[in-house]
């Protein structure tokens, strides 16, 4: 029986090859863009959730509010709070500390790379991330002065040499000049769906070693990550609760003093990845409100799918009537048409299915690159997404299949072979199937312009700053080329070029948020407010090379030693309690036992993106080599200048790589998640085009086949085509019409409601709807022309010579 049901199938699918490949090839193209968007989402979604605890462990984040009303939410905490909460409150098993080092230079004897992702943690941390130890022993991490490293960093530094036991001399900042590490282990590399990815991890009593203990106690110093591991089942809402009230019972006085409330809450760690809303994270991850569009995105796209194969699989029902009635009188039951038809769209799911994987599995890798989606390589294998794939089968074999099956198997055979069914499949059910198809493309289209529209209108904006033809490159590494003052170095050598307009030195470049904050700043004789303050040090040129407007004061005195003078942009200015640019020249600004006097004001800029709020900014001034050096190029020949500057910097600094980029690439990369937004989008809109062209094609088609002795006996009678035209599409006009009624407002309903997560939002114009639709309608009338001209040209007498 199934052999037989397999080559009636075989023999339909060859008797109509165009409907066919209409058929099998939409819902493969669909199946394999649905496929794609559902791996990125479940990747970006997996992050932290294999982990041992990972539903026990939370991370502490602090919303601060201020005395002025403003509002921060920041992942940074103090020392204090996870040792002071696991020791008071029952339902917190244990805690760890994770402290980001910063940039440093790490190497052995004559082999040192530039390393960024580096941490002070505690012993609790390999328990609570599931390190994978490979060499070692984590208890020696309780010691100061002892580090561990990843394979692939080990590897880069002592090579073939085991590293275990040998001394790794690390150059940074922070320890003010080299130190000397034991290597106590090596680990496997962190797996990409974590949302920490240490490469050299410090023990976290080396802050001991150089601050002293007493920094355990510290509740102000907000500078590390703190991470709770909860009793299983313990309430979140109390535990929160709980420890609000033992901060105010240890640190409420301070917060009154400073007019200043702090809320603590707990975060799953399993959603720190997918959260945009807080500050101070060690990378930022992905807007999990996105990945809610992206997956109605690929849900719109299958419902085109299926409704498309539902359309077609109705309308090829229908040429089959007489088939079935024969069927019926040579003793067919119902039960065996039913399967037949079933079976059939069994095997054209399986068809598509299976063509999809093989797309997923050639073209994965490409698209991850073209769409820039950062998915690791091993993802595109079967297994990864082969519960989707049986899910697809599955559904769409039930979707489009019972229908035709239920109403074929039971037609009465007298009525199918006299050709005198009154039930009309087309009109009941095709034609709204194909509208409510064509508004779910209306809806993908309009997206994408609203999207990429909202992209470029965050690119346009006014920054505060310019960021064209500024080349930055990454400062010399200091343990590798010595001591001395490089930015001194710099200026004198790369900014006496005839094409460096200005040359500058920062911490952190725009684009980089500034992680070195506090709320210890206030205007002497003034009480603190409780107001959290990005302090960013920078050197010589730093304004002139972007150009940042100074509203008051002067530039920095390059005699005086580091730290000797501020400089606050107007977001600080108006928080410090100032009602003007000048009235705050001269003013000292404590914070701690420190005093420094304001010099300038500056206008507000962006150090991020448009859609992050400006901080208020305090600026200080330091002569030493910082992280970035910027210059800003003049001349028609910015390549030759670029070459000039790398073969000046390789001369003076021959161990050290010529790290660089342009600042304006840079910056555009913090909207990578709305490129991503784009890139996808885009996908799934030439998906949805593609599939409604064929969705018009397949059902025009069907309806033509249908239809074709009419078309001739009215062609016969002299009917033009113009109104053999009209005849085909002209009720189906009506039923776009009802598409656009009913697109437009949905559409703008939808993306409304996407725009609102920005600061900026570019403003839905009409034309944002007559779009999409405008291009619905070319397509319709396109497609149906096309298929009415082929019936157009046909010989009438080939159609009617069998009657």
């Amino acid at each position: 029986m199934l052999k037989n049901y397999f080559k009636i199938l075989w023999r339909k699918l060859l008797s109509d090859k165009v409907n066919s490949l209409i058929h099998i090839g939409g819902l493969a193209v669909g199946i394999c863009a649905a496929l794609i968007i559902l791996i990125y989402v479940n990747f970006e979604k997996s992050y932290d959730a294999d982990l041992k605890y990972s539903d026990q462990l939370y991370r502490i984040n602090l919303t601060s509010l201020s005395s002025d009303g403003s509002i921060e939410k920041s992942a940074r905490t103090s020392p204090a709070m996870g040792e002071t909460f696991a020791k008071e409150i029952a339902s917190v098993e244990d805690f760890s500390r994770v402290v980001i080092l910063g940039e440093v230079i790490a190497g052995f004897e004559e082999q040192f790379v530039r390393e960024e992702n580096i941490f002070l943690t505690d012993q609790q941390y390999f328990e609570f991330f599931d390190v994978d130890l490979l060499k070692g022993d984590f208890d020696q991490m309780n010691e100061p002065l002892k580090a561990m490293l990843s394979k692939s960093t080990a590897d880069k530094i002592f090579g073939d040499i085991n590293a275990v036991g040998k001394t790794l001399e690390i150059n940074s900042t922070n320890f003010d000049g080299t130190v000397d590490f034991q290597v106590v282990g090596i680990y496997n590399s962190t797996p990409a769906n974590q949302h920490l990815k240490p490469e050299i991890l410090i023990s976290y009593a080396t802050l001991h070693h150089f601050i002293g203990k007493e920094i355990d106690q510290s509740f102000d110093w907000l500078n590390q990550f703190s991470f709770l591991k909860l009793s299983p089942g313990a309430s979140i809402s109390e535990t929160e609760l709980a420890i609000n009230e033992s901060l105010q019972t240890h640190y409420g006085e301070s917060l009154k003093s400073s007019e200043s409330n702090w809320d603590l809450s707990l975060q799953p760690v399993h959603d720190i990845h997918t959260n945009f809303a807080i500050t101070g994270e060690y990378e930022k991850g992905v807007d999990g409100n996105k990945l809610s569009y992206f997956l109605w995105i690929g849900a719109f796209v299958m419902l085109m799918v299926y409704l498309n194969s539902i359309n077609i699989s109705n309308a090829k029902a229908m040429t089959r009537a007489r088939e079935i009635g024969i069927r019926k009188v040579f003793g067919g039951d119902r039960i065996q048409i039913f399967f037949q038809f079933i079976f059939e769209s069994f095997l054209l799911n399986l068809f598509a299915s299976v063509v999809a994987s093989l797309l997923v599995l050639s073209c994965g890798d490409l698209l991850n690159s073209i769409l820039n989606l950062g998915l690791p390589e091993s993802i595109f294998q079967f297994k990864s997404f082969s519960n989707y794939v049986l899910a697809f089968w599955v559904f769409g074999t039930l979707l489009s299949g019972i229908y035709p099956a239920v109403i074929l198997a039971s037609f009465s055979p007298a009525g199918a072979l006299k050709g005198t069914l009154k039930f009309k499949l087309k009109s009941a059910f095709a034609r709204p199937l194909l509208v409510t198809q064509l508004v779910f493309c209306l809806v993908i289209i309009a997206g994408v312009l609203t999207v990429y529209k909202q992209l470029n209108f965050m690119r346009d904006q006014n920054l505060g700053l310019n960021l064209e033809d500024k080349l930055v490159f990454r400062s010399p590494m200091l343990f590798v080329d010595g001591s001395g003052n490089y930015q001194e170095q710099i200026q004198n050598s790369i900014g006496s070029l005839n094409s460096v307009k200005n040359i500058g030195a920062t911490n952190e470049i725009p684009g980089n948020e500034v992680y070195w904050r506090s709320d210890e700043y206030h205007v002497e004789g003034k009480e603190k407010n409780g107001v959290m303050y990005t302090s960013l040090s920078v050197g010589e040129g730093y304004f002139d090379v972007f150009g940042i407007k100074m509203l008051a004061g002067r530039a920095f005195n390059l005699a005086l030693e580091q730290g000797s003078e501020a400089i606050i942009n107007r977001k600080a200015l108006t928080t410090l309690g100032f009602q003007n640019p000048e009235e705050a020249i001269g003013k000292q600004l404590e914070s701690r036992n420190a005093k420094i006097p304001i010099v300038a004001v500056v206008d507000d800029y962006r150090q991020q993106g448009v859609n992050v709020e400006i901080d208020p900014m305090v600026l200080n001034y330091s002569p030493q080599d910082l992280n970035y050096y910027v210059v800003d190029i003049t001349g028609s020949d910015p390549a030759s200048t670029l070459k000039e500057i790398e073969r000046i910097f390789k001369k003076s600094y021959i161990s050290s790589p010529f790290e660089y980029y342009f600042l304006d690439e840079h910056f555009d990369k913090q909207y990578k998640s709305e490129q991503q937004f784009v890139q996808l989008f885009g996908m799934a809109s030439l998906v949805a085009v593609l599939i409604a062209v064929m969705g018009i094609l397949g059902v025009t088609n069907q309806l033509i086949i249908q239809r074709n002795k009419e078309l001739s006996i009215r062609k016969i009678l002299g009917a033009t085509p113009f109104q053999l035209l009209n005849l085909i599409s002209g009720e189906y006009l009506v039923w776009l019409s009802i598409c656009f009624v009913a697109g437009i407002p949905f559409s703008y309903y939808i993306l409304s409601g996407w725009l609102e997560g920005f600061q900026v939002q570019v403003s839905l114009g009409l034309w944002f709807f007559l779009l999409p639709a405008m291009t619905i309608l070319l397509m319709f009338l396109i497609a149906t022309c096309y298929q009415t001209a082929k019936a157009v040209f046909v010989n009438p007498a080939d159609i009617l010579n069998d009657e």
